[in-house]
């Protein structure tokens, strides 16, 4: 069984979508947590040169990329562990357009199908209910108002020892949502069979049994 979870930045998702995946027995699959992972990769690569990114350097023949790990939390690129301090502002910045490469995201989508055959697994990101698993067995969609959405990703941050003001975190959030929405490849976007979840009000353990019990008929 697939159970999909899409949303915008710092919607609850991903603090969810772990809970959820333990509550019932499955498997914890972070998309996002794969992108970062390339993008610190292509950082660490060069394939930056003073903000322009090197596309005609891109060969993803060349990069390969190994998930592993019960929740998949170990990517190593290339044999290169590229797991740890994916949260940094240089990788918050270049996220957004990396993820937007429609090259990447289709190595990225077969990689991620791949992964998941014959799992139970909760899959979030922002593409999963739409593109990844279009024929997933349960599918919701996370959303929440700005100021909360920063005050959680705040606290994540100061979890990883990022310390970003709530200010330029605020902008950054908005920046990421207007991008992840309007992006030409596969935009952020809730499926039409996807129940909606507004989080703004709502605890994490308010959102995990929420989202239990839609799975267990109750």
């Amino acid at each position: 069984m697939i159970i999909a979870i899409d949303g915008l930045a710092g919607s609850g998702k991903s603090s969810t979508s772990k809970l959820v995946a333990k509550k019932l027995g499955f498997c914890h699959f972070s998309t996002g947590k794969m992108y970062r992972a390339l993008t610190c990769f292509l950082i660490n690569n060069n394939y930056y040169i003073n903000n322009n990114f090197l596309n005609d350097k891109l060969s993803l023949d060349e990069i390969n990329i190994l998930v592993e790990g019960i929740n998949f939390n170990e990517i190593k690129i290339n044999g290169i562990d590229y797991s740890k301090n994916l949260y940094t502002d240089e990788i918050n910045n270049r996220i957004s357009h990396i993820s937007s490469i429609k090259e990447i995201r289709t190595k990225m989508v077969k990689i991620q199908r791949d992964i998941s055959l014959n799992r139970n697994i909760v899959c979030e990101g922002r593409d999963i209910g739409t593109v990844v698993f279009p024929n997933a067995e349960f599918k919701f969609y996370f959303k929440a108002d700005l100021k909360s959405r920063t005050d959680r990703r705040f606290l994540e941050n100061k979890k990883n020892n990022v310390k970003i003001p709530k200010s330029i975190l605020r902008e950054m959030i908005r920046s990421r949502d207007y991008k992840d929405l309007n992006r030409l490849e596969s935009p952020l976007k809730k499926a039409k069979d996807a129940i909606l979840v507004v989080t703004t009000n709502k605890t994490i353990n308010q959102q995990v049994n929420f989202i239990c019990d839609r799975v267990k008929g109750k």
